[in-house]
């Protein structure tokens, strides 16, 4: 990916910008492939990119033949050529351009900022106009690429990683108290907050414009349900589903880069594998996890069907100890780091490819309900089974390392907020409130954060999230998505050489005949009750290795990760005492290595936070690979 930084100040002299930007671009530097920088540094406005060269965007930075505008894109359009041939006549400046950021440029000063919804693609955008002296930054519409900006005295700072602003910014940072406790809590932020007060993450579909009449966002598209659309048969679904899939990967396969998967048991990287074309192939495609977990055991039954190249990938004793630093360093905090552990992997993985083609985001086509959801007959009810299922179980972990006044205070902030999250969402059925929280509140702060570890040596492309298909799949009413249907037929009927292959949650085959399969969901779940009721009564059998790892055994194996990472932080008051109680986070870590209680997930987030506080708000990088951080 591009790293993108820059500052936009229109009282700050030029050379004093200058030298911040020199600042950013090293803090964002990375030796672990080439990169080639590209700046710019005129009245109020600097601009720098550090380009791995993967994408073919062509000139870095773009810029009007006048001098008036200059635009730089982190990412790239899939229907590049489409938009040069729909607008050849009304923005004859637009043929034969190679660079995607002079097309951009080109559409958006001719039609203005709202052409983006027009776009097709991942990407974050910036725009300076010098006689208006504004900038324009833009998000995709599901904010897939991070862009993270500060506002400051008389403008902004940006950049793609949180560490590229705290490198132009000279105040002293406080933290956010209610998203450190979100973050805690759930995993991830809600909205475009991060754990640091003032530094917020773009939102998805937002163009955010910063001039001398102030600062303003908008939103070019809302992501919802189209709800009293006429309903078509099933077939009409899941064939065209089936198309836009086709085409939407076709699009990702373009150019000479070479590209490779991720390749699982479930769903999602299966279509994406089964949609690419005979003429790709072989493509490498690799699976990361224990040897008895079903999508090890399945992916390469998938990839041999489909004649793609396959390699199962084995964690090391102490992988997450050996790159806890570096995975933070990388994912700055915004989500726990044994969410994101494939830097293990990297030189297996760059020998193979540079781009990912990945399943991501195939939740468009119905996410996974739970009982009290679908029992769920109201909006409300809806929100109250969100909230029961995703935050009140993990509150009694969070009064235990947090003293009390931090958590009563912060929790009553955490549920009004959560309750107004909900205030943006247009949709009433239960299933619909449910999957547009899910794409708008946690995707973007989750998947979408996750590739940041990968991102200095691989790009993604993301064929599920083709504005095409998403449009599509937007109609299909929620009780053809349930449990999935129609994206189970589509694999079902589109993909017969995939379709027997066992499937990781089930273990089975895809059962098109939903009626069938969902009496055998059912007994089989209350049969995997009755089998854990057991096994925690006798403490005897072993779970099906549905996960591909067993997280809390490899944190119970590292003791290192409490007693030479954790517990120097805690030493050193990187955890507030106003907000954090010693002796309950020493609680926590006795409880789970001694077996009597899971809080793998609460120790890595604790273990991300406080090692993102050290090197982003101390500047204590000594931990941090010296290959990820340049020099």
């Amino acid at each position: 990916m591009p790293n993108l930084v820059g500052i936009f100040e229109p009282d700050t002299a030029r050379d004093v910008l200058h030298s911040r930007l020199g600042r950013q671009l090293a803090a964002i530097a990375a030796t672990s492939r080439p990169l080639t920088e590209h700046s710019l540094c005129v009245d109020s406005f600097a601009i720098g990119v550090l380009d791995t060269g993967i994408l073919e965007q062509g000139r870095q930075i773009a810029a009007s033949p006048d001098g008036r505008y200059h635009l730089v894109i982190d990412g790239e359009l899939w229907n590049a050529d489409e938009l040069a041939a729909r607008h050849r006549r009304d923005t004859p400046r637009v043929a034969g351009l190679s660079s995607q950021g002079d097309l951009i440029l080109g559409l958006i000063t001719a039609h203005g900022p709202e052409i983006v919804r027009e776009f097709n693609g991942l990407f974050a955008i910036v725009l300076h106009d010098a006689v208006t002296r504004s900038v324009t930054l833009i998000s995709d519409r599901y904010g897939f690429r991070p862009l993270f900006f500060k506002a400051t005295a008389n403008g902004l700072v940006f950049s793609t990683e949180l560490k590229g602003i705290r490198a132009a910014d000279s105040t002293s940072l406080k933290l956010n108290a209610v998203g450190l406790f979100e973050l805690l809590c759930h995993g991830h932020h809600l909205y475009g907050d991060t754990w640091v007060d003032g530094y917020e993450r773009l939102a998805p579909a937002t163009i955010l414009s910063c001039g001398a009449s102030g600062t303003s966002r908008r939103n070019y598209w809302r992501y919802a349900y189209q709800e009293g659309e006429p309903e078509h048969d099933q077939p009409t679904y899941f064939v065209n589903f089936a198309k836009l899939l086709d085409r939407a990967v076709e699009r990702c396969m373009r150019g000479p880069a070479r590209i490779g998967m991720f390749l699982s048991g479930g769903y999602d990287s299966r279509s994406v594998a089964a949609a690419v074309r005979p003429h790709h192939l072989p493509i490498p495609t690799f699976t990361f996890g224990l040897g008895t977990a079903r999508d090890v055991l399945i992916a390469p039954q998938l990839a041999e069907r489909l004649g793609m190249q396959h390699t199962h990938l084995v964690s090391d004793p102490g992988y997450l100890s050996a790159h806890c630093h570096g995975i933070v360093w990388r994912t700055e905090g915004m989500l726990s780091f044994t969410r994101t552990t494939s830097m293990q992997f990297h030189p297996q993985l760059q020998q193979s490819m540079d781009i990912v083609l990945t399943g991501f985001l195939a939740e468009f086509s119905g996410s996974h309900t739970w009982p009290a959801l679908l029992l769920a007959r109201s909006r409300g009810a809806a929100i109250d089974a969100i909230w029961n299922r995703i935050i009140h179980g993990k509150l009694a972990r969070l009064q235990r390392i947090m003293t009390p006044a931090f958590y009563a205070q912060n929790l009553e902030a955490a549920k009004q907020r959560f309750t107004a999250s909900f205030s943006s969402i247009d949709n009433d059925h239960p299933l619909n409130v449910a999957d547009v929280w899910n794409m708008r509140f946690m995707q973007p702060q989750v998947t979408y954060q996750a590739p940041a570890v990968d991102r200095h040596i691989l790009e993604v492309r993301a064929p599920h999230m083709d504005t095409d298909l998403v449009n599509f799949l937007l109609k299909i009413p929620p009780r053809a998505r349930l449990e999935q249907r129609i994206y189970k037929k589509m694999i079902a009927y589109s993909y017969p050489a995939v379709r027997d292959v066992p499937c990781t949650n089930s273990g089975r085959p895809i059962d098109p005949l939903f009626a069938r399969e969902y009496v055998k969901m059912a007994s089989e779940f209350a049969m995997r009750r009755g089998a854990d009721l057991m096994r925690k009564a006798f403490g005897s059998g072993q779970p099906l290795r549905r996960e591909m790892r067993d997280l809390a055994g490899d944190v119970r194996a590292e003791p290192q990760l409490a007693d030479a990472v954790l517990r120097p932080m805690l030493a050193s008051g990187i955890f507030p005492t106003d907000m954090f109680s010693r002796d309950g986070i020493e609680e926590i870590i006795a409880a789970h290595y001694s077996g009597r209680e899971r809080h793998e997930e609460l120790l890595s987030l604790l273990i991300s936070f406080g090692l993102a506080f050290r090197f982003i708000v101390l500047g204590d990088v000594v931990d941090a690979p010296k290959h990820l951080r340049g020099s």
